[in-house]
């Protein structure tokens, strides 16, 4: 995850090469006005040539045609190098009211200022009498009227009359940018008079220092943040030049004549405090401009560069990485992960003390069934006692008091099973059920299981099955020409418009064979028919629509299938955890009800069931035992009761080991849920380490420096408003204009 950011948006010098190829175009295809920028006389900055003037450019360019081949060429250099110059720097402010400045630094071959000329245009939309300007130049000339100023100081009072106003000056100042040109013959660094006349392999390097930085806090830590200087070097090459070669820029020919172009941002890598290694393999910074070529008789008129500030922050740059909702979206899961990992817990808990409830609830189905065990002995002595009563009335009072005690403890059992039994579940308990489905479902559904695998290709299939069969195609087909024929377009004016074009950019068929447009127009032999309107013929009833049909069809079987695989097994994976869901508690619940029944179920023969019977014979014990001092009088009666009572022990043993049955499973059962509610606790945990700490931690490391020092470069190009001077409330844009000497052998004119 570290950088991904800057890796997406630079991944590759290719994405730099481009920017440079844009311009060349516009170059050799944009209609630009042309600067004149010689060392002794500078025109205004936004001044364009009159039509008169171009007049006279063409004459004087007619005149040195005749003069002779070598200054025709230098013409053209000329005005191509200051084309490129007026194309790059024609960006400045778009407001009505503001102060565009373009400095101008006449330079050796290597690169070494020699003077420094600054043009600054005042514009004047609010049409104002007085203009307000503040500057540190010298030699101030109005260079485009007659209107006047004031000075004092560095403020200047314009008396504009509602005119801009264009004027130049001077200055020693050192400039934020600097740039350097290295010149190599075959490997070995060359002094540039050396280098005029010589042939071999030449290398022409520009190296440029950005020395307007700022400091900034970021993060607490203090950095150095460079103004992000966009540099753009270009120079015309004459047909000395060949396999002429550019990093991160383009080369642009129109036959006779070459064009280099390259760009560069000189501080971008120390702002932004990265190491090129964290890249793509053959990524690097664009901080200088190189240069080569195969030269014969090498020479060159000049170099133009331009650099500009500000250009990150245009069209919202900084806007567009601001990542506080991203934050906001880290810190809600983070505070949303520890209340899952709290439900989770609370889960756990919850099964924990059904678990342990559930053992008072098996120890009340063993109190029963002990009790029972007690019942019937209790029975059998009663029984017992019954018949030896007239011998052992002690006896029979002692059987009577256990068959009491035995009762009751039978009667509580059961009573407090019920209860349990017909208790409905609770939503927690439901839920947990649920969760072990959804796991259990889930993992049969995994992307590379067998279900997913056979679900998803029988989609797959299908899906393309349906879209590419002869109906479908036919389908599509038909849409085409309803489509056609609601605009109009019958057939007639589709081979129409297809005559028409031909008969204008010529044919070529799918053998590779191409006709010309004269020949398109021309009609074939023996007929009225031009080759144009027999081509448009053949292309329609060739099957166009038929073609497009097919490719439409084909497009949508080819791009679509795989979402739809995908969204078939979603389906199905949620169909089957909902019916696994609705199975699992309906399951639970049901064998609840069935146990419950079970024990409330009445015997046809007593009238009672467990429950009932149970207490039934609990209060008869009672009543039993109150009426001890009666027993002696009705011996016979209870005698005939006594034996009634035994022939129900079967049946109530055999229920009692059903009740004792069910109690396990439901044991069970819940063991199994409490196992994994603890496993879904220890999962949110292990994946709110592994994952969301890791993805909060990723974006306060990395990714958030990253996109501070990003927003502060953005910041640092649209604080950078002058390099003469200029008042603090009005708005104001700098670009700055190198131009080196030519290099020549001596005796050579030199045109600068």
């Amino acid at each position: 995850m570290k950088l991904k950011e800057l890796k997406e948006r630079y991944k590759n010098r290719f994405s730099m090469r481009m920017i440079a190829g844009v311009l060349c175009v516009a170059l050799a295809g944009g209609s630009f006005g042309v600067y004149r920028l010689q060392e002794d006389q500078l025109t205004a900055a936004g001044r364009y040539f009159t039509e008169e003037e171009r007049a006279a450019a063409k004459k004087g360019a007619d005149t040195k045609q005749k003069a002779g081949k070598q200054k025709a060429d230098q013409a053209v250099k000329e005005t191509l190098t200051e084309q490129l110059t007026a194309m790059l720097a024609s960006e400045g402010t778009q407001s009505l009211d503001a102060k565009e400045e373009t400095v101008y630094l006449i330079t050796d071959a290597n690169g070494a200022v020699r003077q420094t000329i600054v043009s600054s245009w005042l514009k004047n939309g609010s049409a104002e009498a007085v203009i307000e300007d503040a500057t540190e130049l010298t030699e101030i000339e109005n260079v485009k009227g007659d209107e006047t100023f004031a000075q004092n100081g560095q403020k200047l009072t314009w008396q504009a009359n509602g005119q801009d106003i264009f004027y130049r000056g001077t200055t020693q100042k050192e400039p934020p940018l600097s740039e350097k040109l290295t010149y190599y013959l075959d490997g070995q660094e060359i002094s540039p008079q050396d280098l005029a006349g010589k042939s071999g392999k030449v290398t022409i390097r520009f190296d440029y220092t950005n020395s307007a930085k700022t400091t900034v806090d970021i993060n607490g830590k203090t950095a150095e943040i460079y103004v992000p200087f966009t540099v753009v070097s270009g120079m015309v090459l004459d047909e000395s030049f060949r396999n002429v070669r550019v990093n991160n820029g383009r080369v642009l020919s129109d036959g006779n004549r070459l064009v280099a172009v390259g760009i560069a941002m000189p501080g971008l890598k120390e702002s932004l405090d990265v190491d090129e290694k964290d890249f793509d393999e053959d990524f690097e910074f664009p901080d200088h401009v190189e240069v080569t070529a195969d030269v014969e008789n090498f020479s060159l008129e000049m170099t133009a560069t331009v650099a500009v500030a500000g250009l990150m922050s245009n069209g919202g740059f900084s806007d567009r990485l601001d990542f506080s909702e991203l934050e906001d979206t880290l810190d809600e899961m983070s505070d949303a992960m520890g209340q899952l990992k709290n439900g989770g817990g609370d889960l756990a808990d919850g099964l924990d003390t059904l678990q342990e409830s559930m053992g008072g609830f098996s120890d009340g189905v063993g109190t029963l069934a002990n009790g029972m065990n007690a019942y019937t002995d209790g029975v059998s002595k009663l029984a017992d006692g019954i018949h030896s009563l007239d011998k052992s009335s002690g006896t029979l009072e002692s059987g009577v008091n256990v068959l009491k005690d035995s009762a009751k403890t039978i009667s509580d059992g059961v009573q407090k099973l019920d209860q349990t039994l017909r208790a409905e579940m609770t939503e927690k308990e439901q839920a947990a059920i649920k969760k072990e489905v959804d796991q259990t479902v889930a993992a049969q559904f995994e992307k590379g299981t067998a279900s997913y695998n056979r679900i998803y290709q029988e989609a797959v299939q299908n899906f393309e099955h349906t879209m590419t069969n002869d109906k479908a195609v036919q389908t599509v087909q038909t849409g085409i020409q309803a489509g056609l024929n609601a605009q109009g377009l019958t057939s007639d004016g589709v081979v129409a418009a297809l005559a028409q074009y031909y008969a204008a950019n010529g044919f070529t068929d799918a053998s590779g064979q191409s006709y010309s447009a004269e020949a398109c127009q021309a009609t074939v032999p023996g007929t009225e028919t031009t080759y144009a309107a027999y081509f448009a013929n053949a292309v329609l009833n060739g099957g166009l629509s038929s073609a497009l049909a097919s490719g439409i069809t084909g497009g949508i079987a080819s791009q679509g299938a795989a979402s739809v695989g995908e969204a078939v097994v979603g389906a199905c994976e949620t169909a089957a955890k909902q019916a696994g869901e609705m199975a699992a508690v309906s399951g639970a619940q049901s064998a609840k009800q069935q146990i419950a029944a079970a024990i409330g179920a009445k015997d046809e023969k007593s009238g009672h069931s467990l429950v009932s019977g149970t207490k039934a014979l609990s209060d008869g014990a009672q009543r039993l035992a109150q009426g001890i001092p009666a027993l002696k009088d009705g011996v016979g009666q209870l005698v005939s009761g006594a034996d009634a009572l035994t022939g129900n022990h079967a049946a109530l043993k055999e229920g009692v080991a059903k009740l004792s049955d069910g109690a396990g499973r439901i044991s069970d059962g819940v063991g199994k849920l409490d196992n994994g509610a603890h496993e879904l606790s220890d999962g949110l945990e292990e994946f709110d380490k592994k994952a969301v700490k890791k993805m909060v931690d990723a974006y306060h490391g990395d990714v958030k420096e990253l996109t501070l020092r990003i927003q502060e470069i953005a910041k640092a190009g649209e604080d950078y408003r002058t390099f003469s001077g200029a008042p603090e409330n009005m708005e104001a844009t700098t670009k700055f204009i190198f131009r080196t000497d030519s290099i020549k052998e001596k005796g050579e004119e030199d045109h600068k």
